[in-house]
């Protein structure tokens, strides 16, 4: 497997990508063209063997940077690639931004992702999640 990072081709590919990690995208195309416009949003995907398949996109504001997806397609899930696209992402962010992002309560597997990577949880959100409903964990880093 050969993997490598690059910027979104479109918005679409990024739909694609959520739609089938997530089982239906919680975001629509529109939404996400929206966003990569957003001169302030950061985008980065992981292809293997030149096929895209996950993402993480990002929104910074001076030196807080929070995370609003990361998706990886299911045939490569716990396989570490998550792992892999986040520590190349923080990679091209300054020391001592703060990153910021929320996840679900019920989601272990990613909680223990964001724990080996540094984050720590500092607050909740009761029921901040629909479809279904859970709670979300706010975790924090420095880089």
């Amino acid at each position: 497997m050969k993997y490598k990072y690059r910027q979104p081709v479109n918005a679409n590919e990024v739909y694609n990508i959520a739609d089938v990690a997530y089982h239906g995208s919680p975001w629509s195309s529109d939404v996400f063209h929206h966003d990569l416009a957003n001169e302030h949003a950061s985008y980065l995907v992981l292809t293997v063997d030149e096929q895209p398949i996950g993402f993480v996109a990002g929104t910074l504001i001076i030196d807080e940077l929070s995370i609003s997806n990361v998706a990886i397609l299911p045939a490569f899930q716990r396989q570490h690639m998550a792992e892999l696209l986040l520590k190349e992402w923080f990679s091209l962010f300054d020391d001592g931004i703060r990153v910021l992002l929320e996840v679900r309560a019920k989601n272990i597997a990613a909680q223990k992702l964001y724990i080996k990577l540094g984050f720590q949880e500092i607050a909740q959100r009761q029921s901040y999640y629909q479809h279904p409903i859970d709670d979300a964990l706010i975790m924090e880093k420095i880089l």
